[in-house]
């Protein structure tokens, strides 16, 4: 098994029925796969982490670079793994808006949760460090 962690710059023009589609289309892709991971999109930006066998997860990577409604895909890190960190999440996500007041309260909690959490990898490591930096917090 292995996790595979990307960066993307989101195309201008991607709407929040875009984000709907990725997520519905990713969510029963992924079930189907037994892949897991966490998106996050924020200021036009996603970070991705995902989890599970080898050539399923690269696969799934090499369509993901194609997809049009993103540019600048990024490996970040690529590492074999024995356990899956989001073992319960087939793909989690959150959007960040800077306009509702449970952005902080969930930009908190990404903090908090990026510290506590177990780093058995540097690739996970890598993907929390990027999550606070995306969330305008560093440790």
């Amino acid at each position: 098994m292995i996790e595979l962690v990307y960066f993307s710059q989101a195309d201008d023009n991607l709407s929040s029925e875009d984000i709907s589609k990725i997520l519905k289309r990713a969510r029963h892709f992924n079930a189907k796969n037994n892949i897991t991971g966490c998106l996050l999109y924020h200021n036009k930006e996603f970070l991705q982490i995902l989890e599970g066998e080898k050539k399923t997860v690269l696969d799934l990577f090499a369509l993901i670079k194609k997809d049009k409604r993103h540019s600048n895909v990024l490996v970040l890190g690529e590492d074999k793994k024995n356990e899956r960190m989001f073992s319960d999440w087939h793909m989690a996500f959150h959007k960040f808006d800077s306009h509702l007041e449970e952005e902080n309260v969930f930009r908190s909690n990404i903090v908090a949760f990026s510290e506590m959490v177990d780093k058995p990898t540097h690739v996970i490591d890598l993907f929390w460090n990027m999550a606070r930096h995306m969330t305008n917090f560093s440790k």
